[in-house]
């Protein structure tokens, strides 16, 4: 047995896929796959200076060693005087099946758990094992740097199995942690991966939570900061926004979404890493860490960074809508964690937006009820899919969002870095000027699409309408230039109002836009056959072919059924809906040739609902919605004198089909 860490090795021949099942092969054949055979490494794979890979090798188990290989044995304990070998050889057992195969016939088994510990430099490396008993199954896990890297895997006796993955090493020791009733070590692979060269543009990637994270349209107007930072950036930089709900600094790492990130940084990119809302979050415990180990997990973000040649930039948590009611004066959310972040950042020199301080300092401007503008409040029936209205101190909408990415941005020009001067944040002197210049987009019986020219200094857009000759009440914000309002009363006039908004406030309403919604031409409430049918529709249940005659109806239905949710669900349209099961299914209706707009209701109140629209043949859209109805508007050109509406998804939920002639206001 070896004295000391082997010595980088010369590389072995391409790597079998990821999970590969090596049944039956011949030890001659398996001997061959692991050692290597001459081969041409293709110029990505060579370490120009070293002059080819770096590779460690061990073999476990008390038999013959392959050659090139380093022993190691169910006593092989890891010193740091030979730099490689079990924490704690307890659990370990060994055996020797015998054959002309070094690697596949002995191997050190757990049938609990085992870390096997190498000492590297911290860099990038793909790790290849080799499990198997030609006598017995085989069930292992792996997990490495606290990340599950192989999932529960069986194999049964005389199957071998090569399991690969590649890791980001931030630590200057590799822990391979096996698990399972039989987990078996026949051999390890560790081979040092090239570094990476620094791109054309840097990339700025975000770590962080739901407050950070990038929202579907669905969720609308709910948003995170991050989607909205390149707004504030030259175009000279690249934005990769990682960030997702619900996740600590520790289970952010432990899911590998870390190492994901890590394994993609090149030197020049920035790292913006803000935690702490989640790890505060003591009654889940998949998500709490305490203060002193959220510093740890910090320290990890940057050290892991650093390696790479890129920069960590600590973002200390954002402020939630916590205020004094005494004083108005917001407190500092999450304060421990605040102090950490400080703290590791003074400690590693690494550089900090303090963006719990600037949120604060904004909050306390605006007042509390200002706030509300900034974090998720909205009324009952303003949007869609918060059909019952949200009030959430936490997160943010979208005019919040984009305030929240504004400060970040001016934090980064104040650093100093490379990255300050890409940042482009000019300053307001005040609310934007009205916005005028409105346009109807697409009218239906119960929707009104709507847009307008970008107004300087907007961030977002409040739109207002009412019937005509009524005051406008608000409908909707946007960060965009276009809107569409939903349930309206069919054929009926109404008046649009825009005004914008910064950071400053909201601006005047602009000019009056005149529009009317159409009249409908054809009106389907999908349904069991005893469910109220709303009124001016027609009835659709799963029993309702297409035929000529009738003229309209369904297609390739097999698998559809109906559902009455009852009447706490919503209305008649609302209540009941038709269900596709993962199935296809088509809706037909014979219409004349020409433009028309169609609307389709789809939402399920027992459950999340999810349904890919076609129109035409031309997949248009996947609606997603976990709360309420959602309306979908699809134009459509009726060729043949037939509208074909493809309903598919894994739930393929319809509630209903509106269609009306393209409507152009009044």
């Amino acid at each position: 047995m070896s004295s000391q860490i082997p010595s980088p090795e010369t590389p072995y021949p391409p790597a079998l896929p990821r999970r590969a099942l090596l049944t039956g092969m011949s030890a001659a054949a398996l001997g061959a796959a692991m050692l290597g055979l001459p081969r041409r490494a293709a110029a990505a794979d060579v370490d120009a200076e070293a002059g080819g890979k770096r590779t460690w090798r061990f073999d476990f188990g008390p038999g013959e060693v392959a050659r090139g290989a380093t022993q190691v044995t169910a006593e092989t304990a890891y010193t740091p005087e030979l730099g490689y070998g079990f924490d704690d050889t307890a659990t370990l057992t060994e055996a020797d099946r015998g054959g002309d195969d070094p690697l596949r016939g002995d191997f050190v088994s757990t049938e609990s758990s085992a870390t096997f510990l190498v000492d590297l430099e911290p860099g990038d490396y793909r790790i290849t094992l080799i499990s198997g008993d030609p006598a017995g199954p085989t069930d292992i896990a792996v997990t490495a740097e606290e990340i599950e890297k192989i999932p529960p895997t069986e194999a049964e006796a005389g199957e071998v199995l090569e399991l690969e993955f590649d890791l980001a090493l931030v630590s200057g020791r590799l822990g391979l942690t096996v698990t399972g009733t039989a987990a078996h070590l026949n051999a390890v692979e560790i081979e040092a991966l090239p570094a990476r060269r620094r791109g054309r543009r840097p990339t700025l990637y975000l770590l962080g939570d739901s407050t950070m994270q990038t929202y579907d349209p669905y969720w609308m107007p709910q948003a995170g900061w991050g989607q909205f930072f390149d707004r504030f950036l030259s175009d000279r930089v690249l934005v990769d926004n990682r960030s997702i709900g619900g996740r600590s600094s520790r289970s952010f790492l432990n899911q590998g979404r870390l190492d994901e990130v890590l394994r993609l940084v090149r030197p020049g990119d920035y790292v913006y890493v803000q935690f702490g809302h989640n790890d505060a979050t003591y009654t889940v415990p998949d998500r709490y860490t305490p203060p002193e180990d959220f510093r740890e997990y910090l320290r990890t973000y940057i050290e892991g960074t650093r390696q790479r040649g890129g920069e960590a930039i600590v973002v200390t948590p954002v402020s939630r809508r916590d205020f004094d009611a005494d004083t108005g004066r917001f407190r500092v959310s999450f304060p421990e964690y605040v102090e950490a972040a400080r703290s590791i950042a003074d400690e590693l020199d690494a550089p900090l937006v303090d963006l719990s301080a600037s949120s604060r300092e904004f909050l306390d401007e605006i007042g509390p009820e200002g706030a509300r503008e900034v974090f998720l409040h909205a009324e009952a029936g303003v949007y869609p899919n918060r059909p019952n209205g949200v009030e959430d101190d936490t997160h943010f909408q979208e005019y919040g969002a984009i305030q929240m990415a504004r400060l970040v941005g001016r934090g980064t020009a104040e650093l100093g870095l490379r990255i300050s001067d890409h940042v482009m944040v000019h300053r307001s002197s005040g609310a934007p000027r009205a916005v005028d210049g409105l346009e109807l987009v697409r009218a239906s019986a119960s929707t009104l699409e709507v847009s307008w020219p970008a107004s300087e200094d907007a961030d977002t857009y409040r739109v207002h309408l009412g019937r005509a000759g009524e005051e406008p009440t608000f409908v909707g914000a946007t960060a965009g230039t276009e809107a569409a309002v939903h349930f309206l009363e069919e054929a009926a006039d109404y008046e649009v109002r825009v005004s914008a908004q910064n950071e400053h406030g909201e601006g005047p309403q602009g000019q009056v836009l005149a529009v009317s919604t159409s009249q409908a031409i054809a009106r389907f409430d999908m349904g069991t056959a005893d469910s109220p049918v709303a009124e001016g529709f027609m009835q659709v249940t799963p029993e309702t072919e297409y035929t000529p005659e009738q003229g309209f109806g369904l297609a390739d239905a097999g698998s559809v059924t109906a559902e009455d949710r009852g009447a706490d669900a919503g209305d008649a349209l609302q209540r009941d809906l038709l269900l596709g099961h993962g199935g296809a299914y088509s809706f037909l209706v014979d219409l004349p040739d020409g433009a028309c707009t169609v609307v389709l209701t789809v939402g399920d109140a027992a459950g999340s609902a999810r349904t890919d629209i076609a129109v035409q043949g031309e997949q248009r859209s996947t609606v997603a919605v976990d709360d309420g109805v959602r309306q979908v508007i699809e134009p459509a050109e009726i060729v043949g004198g037939q509208l074909v509406l493809d309903i598919s998804g894994s739930g393929g939920q319809l509630n209903g089909v509106t269609i009306a002639a393209d409507g152009t206001g009044r």
